[in-house]
């Protein structure tokens, strides 16, 4: 390859089109040598360089005008005729291409002269070998300092390969890089030509490469996708569609209440490269798999295959035998704080033995609901024995009501009950209380729920004119069943105008429960609030209603108006967190980073939409909420509760958040009821006292009814 130094003007150099800079790009066409020299194609590869709003030479453009043009890195070039094409240094030659138009135009271009336009030092190259310049530009940009992006390297590597048929070793010397890495580079972009033939194809971005790269870098994707090495490409087309739908976004049909369809747009479920490596974890769990599709969530379908766990349960099994020998023979120098470490490790210990199979877990919900049509909702309820509650009737039930009263009264009670009578026979509602209340993250032990359930629970009342009851039993069964270390036998009997319906659990203390029925069915949706119970999976579902049912973005204006005008989004992400984008921030933060008050409105104003035509019980409702919020709170909420046909029922013991609801004013408060809750002869009472009312004395003597 021979070369000279020459000076040309500006406008005789040509931007290269086809530099390997930008190849990846979804607009990138290639350019042939006889179409280089078309204004159009010029303009479009100046766009290229530059970028928006010349934000890739914006640092040129300053170093140029400060400095002058320094002839410190050579521009090389080609001769085509009269005009020469820039081989290296093309960002350099669009910098002085732009401020060669600003210099015309009388602008401003700091010590540059005419002369630096008019006389450039450019080097030009005449190829004896057309694939010496690649190499020349791989030196620079594969093997050097100035880095092209990933693909951009590897289709260099490719070219060099397979259009000017170099081989393996000859590219591997030349640009100074390991064969490990060129066929690694060759595999990546093969993988990524399939994906860009798929359904697929239009989305590919740069920054998914390392997604490709490290795929078929892994031995088990590999075999899943059945790469073949030797045609450099997947066999397997079902599997290698089903993997490209996964780092893709995806259109499903969708159909609403109404019965209309519509299109729903999934974001991907994988969108970084180190989460292939989890992939890899479990994809021949199918389950596991299927699992991961229907919440397209990575880390449910990692945290729930059987592969994963028992994977991790064989090496904690190993590494606890090795330790426990290590232990065991240097146990003469135990210390007294060392045989207490020791004394708490068997604790756990003693707990994975089989009764810590006895434990109730939550069943994920898939009951029918007994109304179709929701007109009304809950007239009143007559609370016959549930915990220290005794034969409380509540009546004059209306879309908002207020249970007010000082602790340890039965506030939280009462809105139990509420919550156990809708959902009738499943006994998921009652695990799901007891859990809150004994403070478990998730499963807990039968002994417990055994123990704690000392007495009946009965409950009555009239839901969309209809009457229901349910009870609640602890016994000794009847059933010939094997009563090895059995405990004892919950039982729901429930009944909806006449018609009956029965659940029951049987308990025992080392082994899993056996749960029961023939039909589990609900008076309609509901769900159970509180600042001291934070359901995330709950959240996730609300939050995947509100996104569909196009209510989710009303929710986050009014946290952006009434509590921080600097939210821009909040979006769930992966392990079911919400990230919340602040235009104050330079990145995402999650919400609990935030105030408690945030937190619990976002929370409340998701359920109201969850819990269409159904109900929703909102426990210590002011709880972290200030007051000077109520009031705007308290309007959005009978605002939603009116939108999604959902009756409320909420506590507090705060003056100011009753008042809150009254001076809301939303529909004359004829929606509002108030109950006060008092203790009498060592008995619970409830007292009535409607919104109108409510408002009257409030404004008169400043009632409190607490």
């Amino acid at each position: 390859m021979e070369s000279k130094r020459v000076t040309r003007h500006i406008d005789r150099l040509l931007l290269d089109p086809n530099n390997y800079r930008f190849i990846d790009k979804s607009d990138y066409k290639p350019v042939s040598e006889e179409q280089i020299s078309d204004d159009r194609v010029q303009q479009r590869t100046f766009n290229f360089i530059a970028g928006k709003n010349n934000e890739n030479i914006s640092d040129l453009i300053v170093s140029f005008k400060t400095n002058g043009f320094l002839d410190i890195d050579q521009i090389q070039v080609k001769a085509v005729g009269y005009q020469y094409i820039v081989l290296e240094g093309n960002r350099r030659t669009a910098t002085l291409k732009f401020l060669y138009d600003e210099y015309k135009k009388g602008n401003d271009v700091g010590k540059l002269t005419e002369s630096d336009f008019k006389s450039i030092t450019v080097v030009e190259i005449t190829e004896e070998d057309p694939a010496q310049h690649l190499i020349t530009m791989g030196l620079h940009h594969i093997s050097g300092k100035k880095r092209w992006s990933a693909v951009n390297e590897s289709q260099l590597v490719s070219d060099l390969l397979n259009k000017f048929e170099m081989s393996e070793d000859e590219i591997c010397n030349s640009l100074g890089i390991t064969k490990q890495k060129l066929r690694r580079n060759l595999r990546s972009l093969s993988l990524i030509e399939q994906y860009k033939e798929s359904d697929y194809g239009d989305q590919f971005k740069t920054d998914m490469y390392s997604i490709f790269e490290t795929t078929v870098g892994n031995p088990i994707m590999k075999d899943w996708i059945n790469w073949n090495d030797f045609d450099y490409k997947a066999v397997n087309l079902i599997n290698l569609e089903r993997f490209f739908s996964w780092i893709s976004q995806t259109e499903e049909i969708e159909i609403n209440d109404n019965g209309e369809e519509h299109t729903v747009i999934k974001e991907p479920i994988i969108s970084q490269y180190r989460q292939i490596r989890d992939l890899a974890a479990f994809i021949n769990d199918e389950k596991a798999v299927e699992r991961m599709e229907k919440s397209r969530s990575i880390t449910e379908g990692y945290t729930l295959s059987d592969e994963v766990g028992e994977t991790k349960l064989r090496n904690a099994l190993g590494n606890i035998k090795t330790d426990v020998q290590a232990v065991f023979n240097f146990s003469e120098y135990m210390t007294d704080e060392d045989f207490s470490d020791v004394s708490k490790l068997k604790d756990k210990l003693d707990k994975l033995t089989p009764t810590n199979f006895a434990v109730i877990k939550m069943n994920e919900k898939n009951t029918a609901k007994y109304f179709q049509n929701i007109d009304t909702h809950f007239e009143h309820i007559n609370i016959i024995q549930y915990r220290k509650l005794f034969d409380i009737n509540i009546k004059h039930l209306s879309r908002i009501n207020i249970f007010a009263g000082g602790n340890n009264l039965g506030k939280t009670s009462i809105l139990e009950s509420f919550y156990l009578l809708s959902q009738l026979n499943d006994l998921n509602a009652l695990f799901e209380l007891e859990r809150y209340r004994g403070k478990f993250y998730n499963e807990f032990q039968s002994k417990w729920l055994d123990k704690n359930l000392a007495s009946n629970i009965e409950i009555s009342g009239k839901f969309n004119t209809t009457l229901s009851d349910i009870c609640i039993q602890k016994e000794d069964t009847a059933e010939n069943i094997d009563k090895t270390n059995y405990l004892s036998t919950l039982k729901v009997e429930a009944r909806v105008n006449g018609a009956d319906l029965e659940s029951s659990i049987h308990l025992y203390s080392n082994r899993e429960p056996d749960l029961r029925y023939t039909k589990i069915q609900v008076l309609c949706q509901s769900s159970f609030t509180s600042p001291y119970r934070y359901n995330i999976d709950l959240l996730s579902k609300a939050h995947s209603y509100a996104v569909k049912e196009k209510y989710y973005d009303e929710i986050v204006d009014f946290i952006r108006k009434n509590m921080d005008s600097s939210i821009e989004k909040i979006t769930l992400v992966e392990d079911n967190r919400f990230m919340v984008t602040s235009n104050k921030l330079d990145t995402a933060i999650d919400i609990t980073k935030y105030g408690e008050g945030m937190q619990r409105v976002f929370e409340i104003a998701l359920l109201m939409g969850y819990n269409r035509n159904g109900i929703l019980c909102i426990d210590e409702i002011d709880c972290a909420i200030h007051k000077s919020l109520l009031v705007r709170f308290s309007r959005f909420i009978q605002q939603l509760a009116n939108k999604f046909n959902v009756q409320v029922f909420l506590s507090t013991h705060s003056k100011e958040c009753i008042d809150a609801f009254i001076e809301a004013k939303f529909n004359d408060n004829k929606d509002i009821t108030a109950y006060s809750l008092t203790e009498e002869d060592g008995k619970v009472v409830c007292k009535y006292v409607s919104g109108e009312r409510l408002e009257s004395l409030i404004q008169s003597i400043n009632f409190d009814i607490r």
